[in-house]
């Protein structure tokens, strides 16, 4: 049996391997009322065990201590009707209160990621024209073009990276062509995006938040220099019309230069982690990848079923601009709240059974949160699912086994998933 290699100390790059998600979690430091990071009964931050697998911890804390404080003004939320009622509760808000320390991830501050509407909606109305149904299921030609030609290119014996090749690769290129903006580097895009986001935890070490600040360099950077090659350029992709948006005064330099920013990092690793994730689990269980295979009519109902398994982003934050009160517990004015996506997830008193997958849930079952929810969920939902089902079809079309070829290694902590290397042989 193959063990999972899981890298959880500072990580440097050493080849094609990353993948992650963008809503951004900010400058907040959940330390329980010790300051202890590793021994909190429910949310041990830091403890290696934990950060593997939180699931354990999960059920304690919903059954003990479904609103938990962890310090005078940072509290958590993880039942499913707590989480749909209050996540999208008029009194949260994206905008930190003056409490919140400096952190990498403020280099956002005039994005989506801090913007509550009525500036947050104007904002993404430009993004959302880019991915109706029908626009999404052209840039979903060139998802099924790339993970083909991928797959093409495959050794006789059936062995290949599959993260990197399979999951990361399709998903950043259409990402690139929807912007239409260069395809290069696509390493070191995924390098310094693994970077950002492993400094989003409660206990991202000093460390990590100086790799942040490296990373977006690199990611302004490249995207800058994306802007300005377009004004002498100009082309038809998403990055022209932001650009053109600018020219009529609609938005601002900066709202274009950290909208790209944002696409750019997180095209690929939202649905890289999903897919990584069901391919790993088709190598446990190979009789759900024959009725991946044999059932088209079921296809969709699976997917959302691996979504709810595996969210790539544990849980998100809002602060409160007013008091409100959650079973019992009353929450100050201008606290900070972690909504547990992925406890909600696999809350019991929802998902009968919620660690077993079954793509054969009731309406009300399969009711998942792995994007959110309420007018901040993630922007790039629809164009995630179609890039996962395009490139499963294709592989399902092909082989009929997955196995393992050798020992995945990932980088989870207590809020990202992500995979570095998945060997997989196919069959």
């Amino acid at each position: 049996m193959h063990r999972k290699a899981c890298l959880q100390t500072r990580w440097r790059w050493h080849g094609p391997r990353a993948s992650f998600r963008f809503w951004a979690n900010k400058g907040v430091s959940m330390k329980n009322q010790t300051g202890d990071f590793m021994n909190d009964p429910y949310l041990p931050w830091a403890d290696l065990a934990f950060r593997d697998n939180p699931y354990p911890w999960y059920e304690r804390l919903q059954r003990e201590a479904p609103v938990y404080r962890i310090s005078e003004r940072e509290f958590v939320v993880s039942k499913y009707s707590d989480y749909v009622e209050f996540a999208k509760h008029p009194a949260m808000s994206m905008e930190e209160p003056n409490w919140v320390k400096p952190h990498p991830w403020h280099v956002f501050k005039e994005s989506v990621l801090f913007y509550d509407p009525p500036r947050q909606t104007l904002l993404r109305r430009h993004f959302n024209k880019w991915f109706t149904p029908k626009m999404v299921a052209e840039w979903a030609k060139h998802t099924k073009a790339l993970v083909s030609d991928a797959l093409d290119n495959i050794a006789q014996d059936g062995i290949v990276e599959a993260h990197h090749t399979i999951c990361v690769v399709p998903t950043h290129v259409t990402m690139c062509r929807i912007f239409d903006i260069p395809e290069d580097d696509i390493e070191g895009v995924i390098e310094n995006g693994l970077r950002i986001v492993m400094a989003q935890s409660p206990a991202s070490t000093k460390a990590q938040l100086d790799d942040a600040v490296e990373g977006f360099k690199y990611l302004f950077d490249r995207c800058n220099a994306f802007v300005a090659e377009k004004r002498r350029n100009p082309g038809n992709g998403l990055a022209d019309a932001l650009i053109e948006a600018q020219a009529r005064g609609e938005l601002s330099e900066a709202e274009v230069v950290q909208a790209m920013v944002n696409f750019f990092f997180s095209g690929a690793p939202n649905p890289a982690y999903v897919l990584a994730s069901t391919l790993e689990h088709f190598t446990r269980e190979p009789e759900l990848f024959d009725l991946y295979k044999a059932d088209r009519e079921s296809r969709q109902a699976m997917i959302n079923e691996f979504l709810r398994l595996y969210p790539p982003e544990m849980s998100f934050t809002r602060y409160n601009k007013a008091a409100v009160t959650i079973r019992g517990t009353v929450i100050p004015e201008n606290s900070v709240i972690r909504f547990m996506t992925a406890a909600v997830n696999r809350d019991p008193d929802v998902f009968e059974d919620p660690n077993t997958f079954d793509h054969t849930r009731s309406m009300r079952e399969s009711q998942m949160l792995s994007f959110g929810i309420g007018t901040h969920s993630c922007a790039g939902q629809l164009i995630s699912r179609v890039e996962i089902e395009v490139i499963l079809s294709a592989i399902a079309e092909r082989y009929s086994r997955v196995e393992l070829a050798g020992s995945p290694a990932v980088q989870h902590d207590d809020r990202i998933r992500n995979y570095l290397t998945l060997p997989l042989r196919f069959s």
